[in-house]
């Protein structure tokens, strides 16, 4: 008999290869442990319902049927989606609904071959660190509880719902609607296949701005594309602001958390740029006051900005989940990742790329300046740094050992630049008396080592990475 597989929770959820280890009997036992969970930890004032979603990818639905039946069985009401849904919408939905929770059937920004599930608690944000070593613990202890389909839809058990009218309301109240209807903005969104979909189009109908949509359809396989919003991945996008200049390019990733910009001119805007940019228009425009958080992979530019502004700066490990605690203890108000992935605490402690994009062109209309304005303003107050990660993909994981074995082979001067200090909070981070910095740092959901830089100069960035490849020693 087959050893069944480990399962193990990482910055946001599990995730698996499909028919792999993510297969119909892991995700139900995923599912029982979750509503294992629920029984053992009752909220208070909390409706018994959970939320159940899925993204684009292959056999979403039915996986998210499979959590669905789950729930059912062990006595909870499942809001099962009627279409793929953005994790953002779910997440606001445990918020405005006040459910238990909402399981995610997605693997967010990789790629198609890989399926996950992420839970989002009754506080709307990652599963906490605790919570998933509680379900890992939980795994297989009970057998699945199962209430067919056609059974729970009879007994209203399992409801189908359409979460996005809501999520469109609750938008339209919270951003500047009058601004953003009498604005003639033109935007390009891609949503690369993506539960994304078309909701910015759907959002901003009837008013002056015009949204046309890029790679709107559900495709399972994304197009043979990676369904993360960065440069290199958003080639088409690039190529339709070059032809039609539109004013704004946004694209969203699979299951739309996380959001990439692109200037006029067709190019990329950095995420930490994106990150600065939306922190400057919550504390200078809105007025807005409250910390700021970054992940050790964060720009420099929210340092300089939070001491500009007076308010406290957080850095902590890589996963919003770190930032979302920061969030729900009262000390963050505004967060992000370099991977594009940025929250408000006002909403939920979550990420939203679509609400994010938004915000941007609110910013532009504010300061009635183009994008490329807002970046000349924010470099010549803060500096103009430059960013770049590099992604290694290795035949298997790196040893838990890594980080320690790289971190005591750091010579004194990388690059030509002076180590200043080296933390080994998530991964290895050298910082550089010039405000440099290099991070080596194995992703938690794919055999892949990441090498991230920022320094003032392209030229600095690709000789601080190249060291950082060869310091690494990796025969991948």
């Amino acid at each position: 008999m087959l050893k069944p597989v480990p399962i193990r929770f990482g910055t946001d959820g599990w995730r698996g290869r499909l028919a792999d280890d993510f297969t119909f009997p892991n995700v139900r036992a995923v599912a029982q442990s979750i509503a294992d969970y629920l029984k053992a930890h009752p909220i208070r004032g909390r409706k018994n319902s959970v939320a159940v979603g899925y993204d684009t990818r292959f056999l979403g639905e039915q996986f998210a049927i499979a959590a669905a039946e789950v729930l059912a069985g062990n006595g909870f009401e499942a809001l099962l989606t009627s279409a793929p849904t953005p994790t953002p919408v779910l997440s606001l939905t445990i918020r405005l609904r006040k459910l238990l929770g909402a399981i995610v059937i997605t693997a967010s920004h990789n790629p198609a071959e890989y399926n996950g599930i992420k839970f989002k608690p009754y506080y709307a944000g990652p599963a906490d660190p605790e919570m998933t070593k509680a379900f890992e613990e939980r795994l297989r202890k009970t057998p699945a509880r199962i209430l067919p389909l056609s059974e729970a839809l009879a007994k209203k058990r399992i409801q189908r719902v359409d979460l996005m009218p809501a999520y469109r309301a609750f938008v339209k109240n919270f951003v500047d609607w009058k601004a953003l209807r009498s604005a003639r903005l033109r935007i390009a969104i891609d949503t690369m296949h993506g539960a994304g979909d078309r909701i910015l189009e759907r959002l901003l109908e009837g008013t002056r701005c015009r949204v046309t949509t890029l790679r709107g359809d559900p495709e399972p396989t994304f197009g043979g594309e990676h369904p993360e919003p960065i440069g290199s991945h958003l080639r088409l996008l690039s190529a339709a602001m070059k032809k039609k200049r539109y004013d704004l390019g946004l694209a969203t990733d699979g299951d739309a958390d996380r959001v990439g910009v692109m200037s006029s001119k067709g190019e990329f805007v950095s995420s930490q740029e994106t990150m600065a940019l939306l922190s400057m228009h919550l504390l200078e425009d809105l007025q807005w006051r409250g910390g700021l958080a970054k992940t050790v992979a964060g720009t420099g530019l929210m340092n300089r900005i939070a001491q500009e502004f007076r308010v406290p700066l957080y850095e902590t490990p890589v996963g919003f989940k770190h930032i979302a605690t920061l969030m729900r203890s009262g000390k963050v108000m505004f967060g992000g990742e370099e991977s594009g992935g940025f929250g408000i605490s006002k909403i939920v402690p979550e990420r939203d790329g679509t609400l994010m994009g938004l915000l941007l062109a609110q910013m532009m209309i504010v300061r009635k300046q183009p994008l490329e304005g807002l970046l000349t303003d924010l470099r010549k107050r803060f500096g103009h740094w430059i960013y770049h990660r590099l992604d290694i993909r290795l035949k298997k994981t790196l040893p838990p050992a890594f980080s320690a074995a790289l971190s005591k082979r750091i010579p004194k001067k990388v690059a030509g630049k002076t180590v200043e200090s080296i933390s080994t909070v998530d991964g290895v981070k050298v910082r550089f008396t010039d405000e440099a910095w290099l991070l080596w740092r194995a992703s938690g959901t794919e055999p892949l080592l990441r090498i991230y830089s920022e320094a003032q100069t392209s030229s600095q960035v690709e000789a601080l990475l190249a060291a950082g490849r060869k310091l690494a020693d990796l025969q991948s």
